[in-house]
């Protein structure tokens, strides 16, 4: 059995999704733990263009260069996403993301992801691959949450999300049980692979479902927005998600209190022979498997 998802530190760290680079700024001087890319008009793993990917890594990079930052490459089944996908490992994103909105099998999954998965990896081996699906799979066509884990497992990807494909109304919690999120995160860590949470979660839900607590990455936007989804980053609501965060993990027995991340000239940023990109205190660590032959 693959060896669980490591994490250094209790608790998930927050992932806020912003779509600029001034917004980049602003999550990161908030103490969000990964900065991640993704342009919220065009879907839940929408691509940002390739100018705002490097603005906002370059911004990022002169703010804290240890800070992970994430990309959402879009749906891994369109030609665009491996293209994408390249870009920001070239550019030293630590991870990058993509959907199966339209792939409802594991066999195409598989295709799909592997054919992203080797692009990216010609471009940086050591990026961090995330397959996404969505607790409303049924309403975009979409992999079962629950098939997803085995099959990113076997595309040699990182980690897996579970996410919500509308973005109106129903959040993750109500589309699917707590029970349910919980194997979904036990089946993540079983495969050795990351798992990320994101669909209209708020402060709140860590009181609701404690479960959520489990996975590796909690991801954000609308919560983190005035205005919501569609709004700006806020680094009031930024700073009160991830202080959540750390409080609800310090109150679970026998854990300790992890801050939200902040910039520190003590970081660990070793970089590795297959030019991984920089660790963040507190980031989660596995040893990345091959990715599986098709």
């Amino acid at each position: 059995m693959p060896a669980r998802a490591r994490s250094i530190g209790p608790g998930p760290l927050l992932l806020a999704s912003v779509a600029s680079a001034e917004e980049a700024a602003l999550a990161l001087g908030a103490g969000a733990a990964v900065i991640d890319l993704k342009d919220p008009r065009r879907g839940p793993l929408g691509a940002c263009r390739s100018a705002t990917l490097r603005a906002a890594r370059r911004r990022c990079v002169d703010l804290d260069p240890t800070r992970p930052m994430s990309a959402a490459a879009g749906p891994a089944g369109l030609p665009g996403a491996a293209h994408v996908a390249s870009q920001a490992a070239h550019l030293g994103y630590a991870f990058v993301k993509c959907g199966l909105e339209g792939i409802a099998t594991p066999a195409a999954a598989l295709q799909a992801l592997q054919r992203v998965g080797r692009v990216a990896r010609a471009a940086s081996p050591g990026i961090r691959l995330i397959a996404a699906t969505y607790a409303d799979a049924e309403r975009v066509q979409a992999l079962p949450p629950a098939l997803l884990p085995a099959v990113a497992a076997r595309a040699g990807f990182d980690g897996c999300l579970l996410d919500t494909a509308t973005k109106e109304g129903a959040g993750l919690l109500d589309l699917c049980p707590a029970e349910s999120v919980a194997a979904f995160v036990a089946a993540c860590h079983r495969e050795g692979l990351l798992c990320a949470l994101a669909g209209s979660l708020r402060p709140g839900a860590l009181r609701r479902a404690p479960a959520l607590l489990d996975a590796d990455f909690i991801g954000a936007r609308g919560a983190l927005c005035d205005g919501g989804r569609a709004g700006r980053i806020s680094v009031v609501r930024v700073r009160r998600f991830a202080l959540a965060l750390a409080t609800a993990a310090a109150a679970r027995p026998g854990v300790a209190h992890r801050p939200p991340a902040r910039r520190s000239p003590e970081a660990d940023v070793a970089r590795t022979a297959d030019r991984r990109p920089p660790v963040a205190p507190g980031l989660p660590i596995r040893s990345r498997r091959a990715p599986a032959r098709s």
